[in-house]
């Protein structure tokens, strides 16, 4: 038996740069891009990955800076904060929004679809009273994983 293994084509280690999620009700639009495609803007960072989110909160575009990837058992563990929202009779909330983003292989095409989902966490009570002082609500995502040529 041989234990060596066939090093893989750079094709099947390409990876994706496009990565676009839309929710089974076409209320949410989630564009993500590891490294963030150019031009740059004067005053937006240079390099790391650019988040676009279109839903019923709002529409909102996120920098390097402003996005947290964590690795962990499901895959990557992209999150953002979509703002202050008012529930329960005027309260304040932050709405946080995390996406699950599995390892896709590309392997000889350039466009993968999948499936995944994000989360979106409410703060409740402020903190302040007894109890889960989180909500989840699953947003079940459609992905497609592309390989395309982005602008410089």
């Amino acid at each position: 038996m041989n234990t060596q293994q066939e090093s893989p084509t750079a094709q099947q280690m390409a990876m994706a740069d496009e990565f676009t999620f839309t929710h089974d009700e076409g209320t949410t639009l989630i564009v993500f891009y590891p490294d963030r495609p150019g031009p740059i803007l004067q005053g937006q960072p240079a390099t790391g990955p650019e988040l676009t989110y279109k839903g019923p909160e709002g529409s909102f575009t996120f920098f390097s800076d402003k996005i947290d990837i964590q690795s962990g058992p499901l895959g990557s563990l992209i999150s953002v904060i979509l703002g202050p929202i008012k529930i329960f009779g005027g309260t304040e909330s932050f709405l946080r929004f995390s996406l699950a983003l599995p390892p896709v292989s590309m392997g000889e095409t350039k466009k993968q679809s999948f499936h995944t989902f994000g989360v979106k966490v409410f703060t409740l009570n402020g903190g302040t009273s007894d109890g889960a002082q989180l909500k989840y609500t699953v947003v079940p995502l459609k992905g497609l994983a592309e390989i395309v040529d982005l602008p410089d």
